[in-house]
């Protein structure tokens, strides 16, 4: 079986949360099931071509969008065993960022990726790669399942590849004017209610749901949400449509980068068996947060984008009472404007319970896992979600909302098997209730160290992904 992958984001080249993470992870695990992989990606300006020793394939590409034409050229890597082309393009790719600044996208990101799209199909036709699946992930691949088949130049290409579309998160659409229409070269049938037209506009995303042979979600819970009013984010009718094709797999992670027992990015190596490098990595973290070494002392870790889905404004309301109740808090990340502004408000105003990272770092994420006792993840929605499952396996329990995957892969402490603590209402009172529920459990130290072993004994592993993904590619092929 030949799967080819794309997508705008796989770590370690590039990326900006989740989707990166399972880019890197899923098609590694489906080598070593034997799956013939290769993945497509845009060449970044940010990428270091000389760190990840990506080298140019002599090979230039010529793409239309409209009637202008765009060269590019084809560049390669092989990392963990897997191959990913790099499409290059000085018109597009060569400046700061993926999208755009943080809170404002490149006003040509549908051109952008537009063209990295069509490169993609033009290069499974030079050089007959005649995969079995195309796996297409969020909006930035949303129109390779209609390129496909109706060909990037208005020759009708009857492209005979399954598709799958995988939702990473539906909020990200890549909505365009209907204008830029005509840069596709689809023909007319793509542009009306039951393709890409969204509210007068183009909705990327709309078409891959339209598109594809099949759909899936990353979470199980997720793919129900997603053809709710609630959830949908005005694509569930889109969805409840195709519902017969939509499916839910839950995301993995991959343990040899996440595993407290090997990890160098801690201060101490620690297991399920053996808990005492545990101690050292939270006085550790204490110290560099500049709050009182105590083991007794609650710390709670939050990393998480600073945006409205991550929950942020339930930690408004929340500050206050959280550190009244002594606990400590330390926070990473980078998002909206008045987000790492209040964050720095915070930990300006309470020094000694508040620390606040604004910034990108792996290694303090990774300090954050190991060293924190509770990990929170308030979301409003969430696809799946990644931090629970890294904070399980290093025994810093996650106190969460019950949406999408954070509903699929924690239980809660009330339950049986419990590892973690969930809420339901998305509300300031809801939140602080469970993570008070959290905080009495953790002032009873055996409770809490045989609640800590069976979280970090659960199994995430993005083998079991894969194994469904084979699943499912082998229904589609099937289909």
């Amino acid at each position: 079986m030949k799967v080819i992958f794309v997508s705008s984001e796989i770590v370690p080249f590039a990326s900006t949360g989740g989707l990166g993470d399972v880019l890197a992870a899923l098609p590694r695990a489906l080598m070593e099931q034997g799956v013939e992989v290769i993945r497509f990606l845009p060449l970044y300006q940010s990428i270091d071509r000389e760190k990840f020793g990506i080298g140019p394939c002599d090979f230039d590409i010529h793409i239309p969008l409209g009637s202008s034409w765009f060269q590019g050229t084809v560049w390669k890597n092989e990392w963990q065993g897997v191959t990913t082309f790099f499409i290059q393009s000085n018109a597009f790719f060569e400046r700061p960022g993926i999208y755009g600044a943080p809170n404002h996208g490149y006003g040509d990101n549908f051109e952008r990726f537009l063209f990295f799209q069509k490169a993609v199909v033009r290069l499974i036709d030079e050089w007959e790669l005649k995969p079995d699946i195309v796996h297409c992930n969020d909006w930035q691949a949303g129109l390779v399942p209609m390129l496909l088949y109706h060909g990037i130049d208005g020759n009708f290409r009857n492209g005979r590849e399954k598709t799958l579309m995988t939702i990473h998160n539906l909020a990200h659409q890549g909505w365009a004017p209907a204008e830029k229409f005509y840069m596709t070269q689809l023909p007319d049938s793509c542009y009306t209610m039951e393709t890409l037209e969204f509210y007068g506009e183009i909705n990327s995303l709309k078409g891959g749901l339209v598109g594809a042979s099949a759909i899936n979600a990353v979470s199980p819970t997720y793919a129900k949400e997603v053809k709710t009013a609630e959830f949908g984010c005005k694509l569930n009718g889109v969805l409840y449509h195709r519902q017969d094709v939509l499916h839910g797999i839950l995301n993995g992670i991959d343990y040899e980068r996440w595993n407290p027992e090997t990890d160098t990015h801690i201060p101490a190596n620690y297991s399920a068996k053996d808990l005492s490098g545990k101690a050292e990595c939270k006085a550790a973290l204490q110290k560099v947060c500049g709050f009182r070494v105590n083991p007794d002392v609650p710390l709670l870790g939050m990393i998480s984008r600073m945006v409205p889905q991550k929950g942020i404004d339930l930690l408004f309301d929340s500050i206050k009472p959280i550190v009244e109740s002594g606990a400590q808090l330390v926070i990473l990340g980078t998002g909206d404007e008045h987000y790492e502004s209040a964050c720095r408000n915070w930990a300006d105003r309470w020094p000694e319970n508040v620390c606040a990272w604004i910034e990108f770092s792996n290694t303090k994420a990774h300090r954050i896992e190991a060293g924190a006792d509770l990990f929170l993840m308030p979301s409003e929605f969430e696809p799946c979600g990644q931090n629970q499952l890294y904070s399980m396996r290093y025994g810093t329990i996650p106190v969460v909302r019950s949406v999408g995957g954070l509903e699929d892969s924690v239980t809660d402490y009330s339950d049986k098997g419990g590892t973690g603590f969930k809420f339901s209402e998305f509300s300031a009172e809801a939140f602080f209730q469970c993570l008070e529920r959290a905080l009495k459990i953790y002032k009873n130290p055996n409770r809490w160290k045989t609640l800590m072993k069976r979280a970090m004994r659960q199994d995430f592993s993005v083998t079991h992904m894969a194994n469904d993904y084979i699943a499912l590619y082998r229904k589609i092929i099937g289909n």
